[in-house]
C-alpha cells in the first residue's frame, strides 16, 4: 500500500509454508485477513517470501507465473518487493546458521537470485522493485580476501543478469544485501569497506566493466534491527550509508530487544527465556568500548561462573536480534529497540523531502511470532497474528504520516 512517498508491506515469512501451493495459501488466508484490517479498499502491496522451490517452479512454468499474477490482480494485491534472504524452510524445525546457505560464495545463491527476479518481474507491481538478500556469507564461512573477491565476482554477475531482465521485462530490480550480525556485512563499517574495496564504489560511482549494471541494480536492504543491536546509532548509520553513495533500496522496518539492567538476575532470567532453537539471536552487550561484546546466540552468552559473565552483567544493557512487533514497546523487565525504527523512518522522510535519499520501500519484519515465549505473545495484540500485523501498519503509518 502507499502512504505519502512510500510503499508499504510486510514480509510474508511470518507464515510457514513452501511451494507455490503453500504461497497460494498464503495469501488466500493471512494475507487476505491482514488487507481486510489495514487496506481494505484499495491496492495492497506485498512483501513475499519465495523460496527456492517456489521461484524454480515459476520461472519453469509459465502457467504457474500467469496463475499467481492473476490471483494477486484479482486480490487487489501488488509486488514491490521480495525477500530472498532464506533459500529454504524458513521454518524447519533448526534454521541457525543454514538460512545463510547457500551464500554469495555459492552459485546456487546467484541462480536462485535471479530466478526470483524472473519471477518478481512476472508479477503485478511498479517498475522499480527490490530484492533483498544475505549480507555476503556467514562470517565463519570465509571472511578472507579471496572470498570477498568471490562474492563480489557473483555479485557483479548478477547485476548484469538484472540489467538483461529489465531490458527483457522493463521491470528494473535492485539486489539489496542485508546486513545482520555474524555476516560479511555486520557494521556500517563492514558494508562501505566491501562496497568500497570489493565492489568499486567510489565518491558515489561505482568503477570496473559492470559499473553500470552494478550502480543500478546493486544495494543496501536497511534492517532497522540488525543495526540496532550492535549498538549503531541509527540515523549516524544511514546517514554514512547514503552519504557514501551506497543506493538503499528497501528498509526492513523491525524492532532488537534491550535488557536495560542486565546487572539484574530477574532481567537477564527474562531475556534469556526468548533463546529457542529455530533461529539464531545474536546478543551484545555495551560495555562502553567501539565493539561491545558479542554472542553468536542468546544461549552463548556467558553466565554463571564463566570468567567473562561479570564483564555481560556489568554491561550497560544488552541488546538480541529477535524480531518483535515494532509496535510494542516491551514490558516488565524487556524493552525493544522501537526508536531507533522510527528515528530510520523519519530520517528517510527528512532525506527524501531534500532529494538526498530516494528509497521508498518499507517492509515490516516481524517474523518470529511462534517463537516468542507463550506467556508473552498473548498479552500481544490478543494473541492474534493478523490483528498484531495490522497494529504494525498503524504504528508505521502514523510515523510516516506525524509532522516532524
Amino acid at each position: 500500500m502507499r502512504c505519502a512517498a512510500f510503499d508499504l508491506a510486510y514480509c510474508t515469512n511470518v507464515h510457514p509454508g513452501e511451494g507455490l501451493s503453500a504461497l497460494h495459501g498464503v495469501l488466500g488466508t493471512h494475507v487476505a485477513a491482514v488487507k481486510a484490517r489495514v487496506a481494505p479498499k484499495g491496492k495492497f502491496g506485498t512483501g513475499l517470501r519465495l523460496g527456492s522451490a517456489a521461484a524454480r517452479a515459476l520461472v519453469a512454468d509459465p502457467g504457474a507465473a500467469r496463475e499467481l499474477a492473476a490471483r494477486l490482480t484479482a486480490d487487489d494485491l501488488y509486488v514491490f518487493t521480495v525477500n530472498g534472504f532464506p533459500h529454504g524452510d524458513f521454518a524447519a524445525p533448526v534454521v541457525k546458521e543454514t538460512v545463510y546457505r547457500p551464500s554469495w560464495l555459492d552459485a546456487e545463491r546467484l541462480r536462485y537470485t535471479l530466478d526470483l527476479a524472473r519471477a518478481l518481474a512476472a508479477l503485478p507491481g511498479p517498475a522499480t522493485r527490490s530484492l533483498s538478500t544475505v549480507g555476503g556469507c556467514f562470517r565463519p564461512d570465509g571472511d578472507d580476501a579471496a572470498a570477498h573477491a568471490r562474492m563480489a565476482e557473483h555479485l557483479r554477475a548478477a547485476a548484469v543478469g538484472l540489467a538483461r531482465i529489465a531490458d527483457d521485462t522493463g521491470v528494473s530490480v535492485r539486489l539489496c544485501l542485508e546486513p545482520e550480525p555474524g555476516t560479511t556485512l555486520e557494521r556500517t563499517a563492514d558494508a562501505l569497506d566491501f562496497f568500497k574495496q570489493s565492489l568499486g564504489l567510489r565518491d558515489g560511482r561505482f568503477a570496473g566493466a559492470e559499473a553500470e549494471a552494478v550502480g543500478a541494480h546493486l544495494g543496501l536492504c536497511y534492517d532497522c534491527c540488525h543495526q540496532a543491536v550492535l549498538f549503531e546509532d541509527a540515523v549516524t548509520s544511514l546517514d554514512a550509508l547514503l552519504d557514501a553513495g551506497l543506493p538503499i533500496g528497501k528498509v526492513q522496518v523491525s524492532s532488537a530487544l534491550h535488557l536495560a539492567r542486565p546487572a539484574d538476575a530477574e532481567a537477564r532470567a527474562a531475556l534469556l527465556a526468548f533463546g529457542e532453537p529455530r533461529y539464531f539471536h545474536q546478543t551484545a552487550a555495551d560495555v562502553g568500548a567501539a565493539q561491545p561484546l558479542f554472542a553468536l546466540d542468546l544461549g552463548l552468552v556467558p553466565q554463571g561462573d564463566h570468567p567473562e559473565a561479570a564483564r555481560w552483567n556489568a554491561a550497560r544493557a544488552w541488546r538480541t536480534h529477535f524480531h518483535v512487533p515494532i509496535w510494542w514497546p516491551g514490558s516488565g523487565h524487556l524493552g525493544t529497540t522501537r526508536a531507533d525504527w522510527v528515528a530510520v523512518v523519519q530520517r528517510l522522510k527528512s532525506r527524501m523531502k531534500s532529494g538526498l535519499s530516494s528509497c521508498s520501500h518499507l517492509e515490516i519484519e516481524t517474523y518470529t511470532w511462534d517463537v516468542i515465549p507463550a506467556a508473552d505473545r498473548a498479552h500481544l495484540a490478543e494473541g492474534d497474528l493478523h490483528a498484531c500485523v495490522a497494529a504494525e501498519f498503524a504504528a508505521l503509518q502514523a510515523v510516516i504520516e506525524a509532522e516532524t
